[in-house]
């Protein structure tokens, strides 16, 4: 069997909710990328040239961990220059046009499927949170996303990990309780014999270890989050990209496969 591994990120907007007052909806999002190992080298050669395109002035600009978080502070003028100097030039526009170009490119050379999930957090509180039941949206996107990671491991007749960007020993744990619980009960369309022949571990990867695939899975979750909470995106992004590389189950049904939106 081929084996892949799926590169996992998550993101919250917070959406003002005009008819509560305003107060914050927020969307949660788990999304990333699916690449077939034996493309990993490729991927991390396109990223390091990437790197290089970005920062032809620094000694060493493979060292410098993509993050998408810092590009949107330096743009709000939020950035500390002193902790971040590579960052500051994303405040002015022409240097953000480059940079998304030339992510879109490291799409563009490179054989990646996007899925994921997201979740309107007040939404399910208002339609599940009967009684003392308190649904947990990590439970609920891990599983959405397994379900459909399986369907395409099934459709490539591969294998498959994920690797998930640690936050905290404790967040990790947790995660991978309610990794190993969908796999040992299999999901709704899934039975877990069928997760148990494809689905392989998950691991954890901090953000310093520099992994290139996770660097490149940093920029999903944010622009579904936005899209699925109805909000604007950024004038310079890469969505019309992200969508374009969803995975469809093999039937042109992205919106079901790829990122699931559950209202």
């Amino acid at each position: 069997m081929k084996k892949y591994t799926l590169y996992l990120d998550e993101s919250q907007t917070k959406v003002l909710n005009r008819s509560a007052r305003r107060r914050p909806n927020p969307h949660f999002c788990m999304a990333g990328i699916i690449i077939e190992d034996k493309d990993f080298a490729n991927l991390e050669k396109s990223v390091n040239q990437f790197k290089r395109g970005t920062w032809p002035n620094e000694p060493s600009p493979e060292a410098i961990i993509l993050h998408q978080m810092k590009i949107i502070q330096a743009k709000k003028g939020q950035l500390d220059p002193a902790e971040f100097p590579e960052y500051v030039q994303f405040a002015q526009n022409a240097n953000l046009k480059k940079f998304y170009k030339g992510l879109k490119q490291v799409f563009a050379q490179n054989n990646i499927t996007i899925i994921g999930c997201c979740i309107s957090e007040v939404a399910l509180r208002q339609h599940y949170s009967i009684s003392s039941n308190k649904p947990d949206p990590y439970l609920i996107a891990i599983q959405f996303i397994q379900e459909n990671y399986c369907h395409f491991l099934c459709a490539n007749n591969g294998r498959g990990q994920i690797i998930y960007e640690s936050r905290d020993a404790v967040s990790d744990e947790r995660l991978r309780d309610r990794y190993y619980h969908v796999k040992l009960m299999g999901s709704m369309y899934m039975s877990r014999e069928m997760m148990a022949g494809r689905l392989l571990g998950l691991d954890f990867v901090k953000k310093s270890e520099n992994n290139a695939a996770l660097q490149v899975a940093d920029f999903v979750p944010f622009s579904f989050a936005r899209h699925f909470g109805n909000m604007q995106q950024p004038k310079y992004n890469i969505f019309s990209t992200l969508q374009y590389h969803r995975y469809d189950g093999g039937m042109g049904l992205p919106d079901k496969f790829g990122v699931k939106y559950m209202p």
